[in-house]
Order: C-alpha cells, then structure tokens, then sequence
C-alpha cells in the first residue's frame, strides 16, 4: 500500500486531491496533510511514507526546503511538487534535489494519476530489490487479488506480472484452488499455517494470500494429468503440514493459461456453499458435483402468516422443522435452494431495513455448518418479534412507509411485487401484513385511492375522462371504468350527472 503525504497551504487544493486519489486508488494511503513544511516535517516526518505531494511556495518553510530537511529524515520517499507558471526557477532547484515530476497548476489529473502511478510501481519494485519479501508479497498478493476480482484490466495486468517476474502461461493447462482454513478448531496452529505459506510460496509461483488469509494456488502444467498430480501434491502436503480436516479445498475446472484464472475464481465463488453439506478435507471440485436430489419445499403464505400474527413458537417450530427436515437430506440437498430459502425468511424480517437484511445475507452466505445457519436465523426471530411487541398499537413502519409512498405516487405503476423490491421486503408478508394493518387488499386499497381522486377531479373540472383516468392512474379505460363503478356504483359519466344536479 503506498503511503502518502499531501502539503498545501490550499485548502481546497488539499480537498481536490485526497477526493481525487481516494477514487482513483483505493490501496493508496493519505496519513495526513498539512499547511506548509514546517508542519509536515514536524508531525509526519518520522512515520513511513512513500510519497510526498506538496507545492513550492507556502509560508515557514516551502517546498524545497521540506525536501531537503524530509530526506535527511527519509531518503527513500519519493516527491511531487505544484507550482504556477511563475515559478519556474523553483521547479529548476527540485529537479536538482531529486523529485519525480512537477505539475502546474491547475492539475491536469490525467498527468497526476499518471505519476502516481508510475511512482507506485517504482516503490514497489524497490521492495522486490531490496529483499524486504514481507512488504513484496503483500503488495504481490493484493494485484493477483485485485486481478481475480476483475479490478485490474489485462494490460495494467500483465505490466504487473512482468514487475514481480511471474510466469504468464499462454498454452498450458491451468486449475485454480482455494484453501480455506477453519481457524479455531482443535488442533489447529498458526505456526503451522505460515509454514504451509512458506512451503507452497517456494513450490507455486502463482500463490497468494487473500485479505481473509486463505490461500489461493494457480496451479499449470502441460496437461491435465499434470494438473491432478499438483492437487495430489497440494494436498499431501496440507495433510502433512497443518492436516487435511482443518481446510475446505475448492477446485476449478481445468482451462488454458493464466488469463483463465478470473474465470476459475468465478467458479470457485460459486462452490462455496457446497461447504454446508461437504466435510472439511474433502475436495469440491466444480467438475464433480453431486446432482441435488433433494430441496426445500417452502411455503412463504403459510411463514408470511405466523409473523404477521405474531405467532413467535409458530416460527420457531417451523424454524426446527425445516433444518430437521434438512439434517434427514443434508448430503443429498441444494445449499443454494437452502439459502435462497432463509434469505426470502430474512426479507419477510428485515420489513425494509437494507443494513439489516445485507448483513443477514452475508452471513448466511458466508456459512460453513447448518448450525450457523440456524444461529443468524435466531438471532433474526428473536429480535424481530420484540420489535413487534412495541409495534401493537400502531400501524407497523413499513405500513406507514407504504401508504404515505402509495399516497404521493399512486398514479405510477405499482404493485405488492415492485413494492417489496422498492423496499426490501417479501411481496408475500407484505401482502398479508397490509391486510392485517390497513384491514382491505392492498390492491382494494389502491383502487379505492384512485377512484377518490378521479371522483375529485370530475366534481371540480370538466376535463374528459380519458385525461382523468391517466391522471389517477389508469392506463387501461375499460379497467378504469369497471373499478369507478365498482367503487361507486356509476360510471365516470354518471357521476358526474349526478353531482352536477345536486
């Protein structure tokens, strides 16, 4: 991670360039700003930093002479000065204390990223240079990372492997394979891990850590056979070193060269539910994929119905019953379809609080056993049905959220389907919490709105009807017509005849 420096007796020139950087790079570090020279060298001179933008002409001490005095404290830090057109002979000083670029102001940002760029790549080829193997492979690791998330293009992507002199596989065959360790278990050390780190850095070339500390190996050889011995070999050494049973192993299918590489992760992503009906040391190969016999049957009218009368023991049994009906299916079942399950249950909770439901998500996502499962399951009833005790003499937030949105666009297509996705929360709870609260269907509900504005409108104007059907929210005229008299007992027309002549 480059760390930076920004000094500017600017203020807004300082707020341009931290907004500026910060979007260009999340990986870059700001550890500070400050007014003028003095000031940097007195608070910032001591704490590593790899790089120092600063401009020329500021008060108590500028520019240059920050370098001079920053170098005698950091002679590895490298520097950007700004400058105006006038300042010319500055900028011919810098150059001959060392700086990397000058920019004039005001900042061209293409030619500022540029040299950021260009300056990171400098940092980090001198950590490869210098032997500090910590800082190389972090910064290593965090590109191969970047790359298997598509957050890195092919070019900046191949400029990197040929800065870390990584080999780019064009015609060989090649798997990737994640190992994911199941920290805490009996048995388990530290020690052992960063060994097993050691070990397959020397053996894998493609090899690195992600920001979980899990191990990811690019294996590649001439043909697939060569590959299943690699797994073989990755294996019995994990069994070795750390012991099979205290990792996942999740396997790719086999492609071509190393540009494959962001597509195995894709795969790999998408076995990692296959953890909850798999046992920690075995191989989930994306190749070799049981066939799921067995899903879930759900009934969200019957769930919908227990929460929205409160019937708190209700849920729970239902709760028991469908991971006891599981626990019977568990090898034979689809972890997805469990998980889409529990996820529409936590949308029906969540009753249109998107924080909530997201970190639900994540962690039913991110489970590795059943129980855990279970776990962020309770610790969503339990919290929910509280709620609901306060919430008896009122009508509920999301009722009162969906009638003041129903009130201000009713002329808008809308539906119980495009509200619970609006507002994050199960079409069918929602369906039935509404009937409960507001005592009618919502689609009644809409409707009778309508008609009471159209009634409005034909008491007070003489515009046609077709135009007061569009305005109250009608696109279809024989619907408008049928739902006015359905309400009224008239047509549009009539109504109208008949409040004229009172």
């Amino acid at each position: 991670m480059l760390k930076m420096l920004l000094v500017d007796d600017e203020p807004l020139i300082v707020q341009g360039l931290q907004a500026v950087i910060r979007e260009f790079d999340e990986e870059i570090e700001i550890i500070g700003t400050a007014k003028n020279g003095m000031e940097a060298l007195t608070h910032f001179a001591t704490q590593p930093c790899d790089l120092v933008i600063t401009d020329i002409k500021m008060p108590k001490m500028d520019g240059l002479q920050l370098i001079e005095a920053w170098k005698k404290e950091q002679d590895t830090t490298k520097f950007i000065v700004l400058s105006g057109f006038q300042e010319f002979e500055y900028v011919k000083r810098g150059l001959a204390i060392g700086i990397e670029n000058y920019l004039l102001k005001p900042l061209n940002e293409t030619e500022l990223l540029e040299t950021i760029t260009q300056i990171k790549e400098k940092v980090e080829a001198d950590f490869q240079a210098t032997g500090d193997d910590e800082a190389y492979y972090i910064l290593r690791d965090n590109a191969l990372w970047r790359w298997l998330n598509n957050r890195i293009g092919t070019e900046d992507w191949k400029e990197r492997m040929a800065l870390y002199k990584m080999p780019l596989a064009q015609d060989q065959m090649t798997a990737l394979i994640w190992i994911q360790p199941m920290y805490g278990r009996r048995d388990w050390t530290a020690d052992g891990w960063r060994k097993l780190q050691s070990y397959l850095r020397a053996e894998y070339p493609f090899m690195l850590l992600n920001p979980e500390e899990e191990l990811l190996i690019g294996l590649m050889a001439e043909d697939e056979t060569g590959i299943a011995t690699q797994i073989a070999k990755v294996y019995d050494e994990i069994s070795a070193i750390v012991g099979a049973e205290q990792c996942f192993f999740l396997m790719s299918e086999v492609g071509t060269g190393t540009a494959y590489f962001p597509k195995a992760f894709r795969q790999l992503e998408q076995l990692l539910q296959e953890r909850l009906v798999s046992s920690p040391g075995t191989l989930i190969s994306a190749d070799k994929i049981l066939p799921h016999r067995w899903r879930p049957n759900f009934s969200q009218h019957q769930l919908a119905r227990a929460l929205v009368l409160r019937e708190k023991e209700e849920t729970l049994a239902w709760l028991d019953a469908f991971f006891a009906e599981w626990e019977l299916h568990l090898y034979e079942s689809d972890p997805h379809q469990v998980i889409r399950v529990l996820s529409e249950v936590a949308l029906m909770m969540s009753e249109s609080d998107p924080e909530q439901l997201l970190t639900v998500i994540r962690r039913l996502d991110g489970a590795i056993t059943p129980c855990e499962l279970k776990n962020t399951m309770l610790e969503l009833i339990h919290p929910f049905f509280d709620r609901k005790q306060h919430d008896d003499n009122s009508k509920s937030p999301i009722i009162q959220k969906i009638l003041t949105y129903v009130a201000e666009n009713f002329t808008e297509g809308m539906s119980l389907k495009t509200l619970g996705a609006k507002f994050h929360i199960n079409a069918v709870y929602l369906g039935q919490l509404f009937q409960k609260e507001v005592g009618v269907h919502f689609t009644d509900y809409l409707n009778q709105f309508r008609v009471n504005h159209a009634k409005e409108i034909l008491m007070g104007t003489k515009q046609p009807v077709t135009t007061i059907a569009e305005e109250s929210g009608y696109t279809d005229m024989a619907y408008f017509y049928r739902q006015f008299k359905k309400y009224t007992g008239y047509t549009p027309n009539g109504f109208r005849k008949k409040e004229t002549v009172q």
